[in-house]
C-alpha cells in the first residue's frame, strides 16, 4: 500500500510538469493516430495482397526510416527537440493526406501504402529520437523512472484504444477513413507541441561534421557494455520479432476471425504493456537488477509468441497476449529510464538514433524473409524458427556480469559530470 501511495505522489510530481503534461498528451494522441493507420494499413494489405505484401510494406517503412536515423539524431543534438518533433508531425500530416487523396483518387492500394509508408518512415527518423530526447530534458532525474511510466501508460493507451478503433474503422468505412483520422492526429499532436518551451541544447562545439557527430555517439556507446551489448543483441532479436508481426493477421484469419478480432489482438496487447509501465512505475527496478530483470522478461515474451502460433483457442492466445504486454511494458520503462539517466544531454538524439539503428537494421529483410516463410512453410513453423533465434541472441544478456550491469560507467573520455555519482 506504502509502495502504490508513493508511485502515485511520484507521478502527481511528473504530471505536474506543464511541458511534459503536453508532451504526453500530445505523443500519445500521435500514437493513437499511428495505430489506427497500422491496423487498417495492415489488415489492408494482407487482404489484397498476402503475406508477402504485407512484409514489403514493413520493408518499405524501413527502408525509409533507417538511412535517416543518424542524420535525425545528430539534429536532434543541435536544434530543440520539440522543434524537430513539431515540424516531422507537420509533414506526415501533409504526406498522410496525400496518401488519402490517392486512395480517394483510384490509385493502386499496394503502391500507394508502401510509398507512404517510406516517406512516413523518413519523417519518423526525426521524431522518435527528438521524442525520446526530449522527456529527460523536461524531467528531473530523480522522478525519471516515474515518468517513464506515464509515459508507457500513454504509448499504451494509444496502442491499447487505436488497434479497436483501426480495426472497427477498416472494416467498416475503409482505409481511407484510416488515414483521415491519422491526419487529425497529427496535427493534434503538432499543435500541442507548438505550446510547449524551447530548452537548449548543453555542447560544446557545434561544428563538428556529421562524421565527427557519428564518431562521438560511438565512442560512448563502446564505453558503456551494456549498451554496446543491447544494440548487438537486438539486431538479431529484431529479425525473429518482425518475422512474427508478419503472421499475426494471419492467425487471426486462420481461426476465421476478421479485422475487428485483429484490432482486439492488438489492443490486449497495449493493454498488458500498460499493466507492466505501471508495475515498473510502483516499484522501479533497481540499478543493479535492471539487466538481470531485463533479460528474463527478453526470454519470456519469445516464449509467448510462440504460444500465439499453437492450435489453440483464440481467447487463450489472447492471454499470452496479454502477458507479453505486460513484460514488454516493464522492459520499456527500464530500458527508456537507464537511457535517460545513463546518457549525457548532447549525446541523447544520436545515441537514441544508433539505439534505433541497431535494433532495426536488419528489420528492411526480416518482414520480407517472414511473409516467404509463412507462405512457404507455415506460422507455426515461422513463430518456432523465429523464437530461437530470439532466445539464443538474448542469452549472452544472462550470462556476461557487464552485458547486465545497466548502470553508467565513468571513464576518462566520458566522465561522469554534475550530479551524477560513479557506478560502484
Amino acid at each position: 500500500m506504502w509502495l502504490f501511495v508513493r508511485f502515485v505522489v511520484s507521478l502527481a510530481d511528473a504530471w505536474k510538469i506543464t511541458d511534459f503534461r503536453r508532451l504526453l498528451i500530445g505523443n500519445g494522441v500521435n500514437m493513437l493516430g499511428s495505430s489506427i493507420f497500422i491496423i487498417g494499413m495492415g489488415w489492408t494489405i494482407a487482404e489484397v495482397g498476402g503475406p508477402k505484401a504485407y512484409g514489403m510494406v514493413f520493408t518499405a517503412y524501413f527502408l525509409g526510416h533507417l538511412p535517416l536515423l543518424l542524420y535525425g539524431g545528430m539534429v536532434v543534438d543541435r536544434m530543440p527537440r520539440r522543434t524537430v518533433a513539431l515540424i516531422s508531425d507537420l509533414s506526415q500530416a501533409v504526406l498522410v493526406a496525400l496518401a488519402m487523396f490517392a486512395l480517394m483518387a483510384g490509385f493502386d492500394v499496394i503502391n500507394t501504402l508502401l510509398v507512404i509508408t517510406f516517406l512516413t518512415g523518413g519523417a519518423g527518423a526525426f521524431s522518435i529520437p527528438a521524442i525520446g530526447a526530449l522527456v529527460p530534458d523536461l524531467v528531473e532525474e530523480e522522478i525519471l523512472p516515474q515518468a517513464n511510466a506515464l509515459r508507457g501508460v500513454a504509448m499504451t493507451l494509444a496502442w491499447m484504444l487505436g488497434p479497436l478503433i483501426g480495426g472497427f474503422t477498416v472494416e467498416r468505412w475503409g482505409i481511407e477513413v484510416c488515414l483521415f483520422l491519422d491526419v487529425l492526429t497529427f496535427l493534434f499532436s503538432g499543435a500541442v507541441l507548438w505550446t510547449i518551451s524551447e530548452v537548449p541544447i548543453q555542447r560544446e562545439n557545434d561544428a563538428e561534421s556529421l562524421k565527427e557527430e557519428v564518431a562521438e555517439a560511438w565512442a560512448f556507446v563502446k564505453t558503456q557494455p551494456w549498451l554496446f551489448a543491447g544494440i548487438a543483441m537486438f539486431m538479431i532479436w529484431h529479425i525473429g520479432d518482425s518475422a512474427i508481426e508478419i503472421g499475426i493477421p494471419f492467425i487471426v484469419e486462420n481461426k476465421g476471425l476478421g479485422a475487428k478480432e485483429f484490432g482486439i489482438f492488438g489492443a490486449v496487447g497495449a493493454g498488458g504493456a500498460m499493466i507492466g509501465s505501471l508495475l515498473a512505475g510502483i516499484r522501479p527496478i533497481p540499478q543493479k537488477t535492471r539487466g538481470l530483470v531485463f533479460y528474463v522478461l527478453i526470454g519470456g515474451i519469445a516464449w509467448c509468441m510462440l504460444m500465439w502460433a499453437m492450435p489453440i483457442p483464440f481467447l487463450l492466445i489472447l492471454v499470452f497476449v496479454l502477458i507479453e504486454g505486460i513484460l514488454g511494458g516493464t522492459l520499456g520503462v527500464i530500458w527508456r529510464t537507464t537511457m535517460s539517466d545513463s546518457v549525457d544531454q548532447h549525446l541523447r538524439g544520436r545515441v537514441n538514433s544508433l539505439d534505433a539503428i541497431g535494433s532495426l537494421i536488419f528489420i528492411p529483410f526480416a518482414p520480407l524473409m517472414g511473409g516467404w516463410m509463412i507462405e512457404t512453410t507455415n506460422v507455426l513453423t515461422t513463430f518456432a524458427l523465429a523464437v530461437s533465434v530470439m532466445v539464443l541472441t538474448t542469452m549472452a544478456g544472462l550470462i556476461v556480469p557487464s552485458f547486465r550491469r545497466f548502470e553508467r560507467i565513468d571513464t576518462d573520455l566520458f566522465p561522469i559530470k554534475d550530479s551524477r555519482t560513479q557506478s560502484d
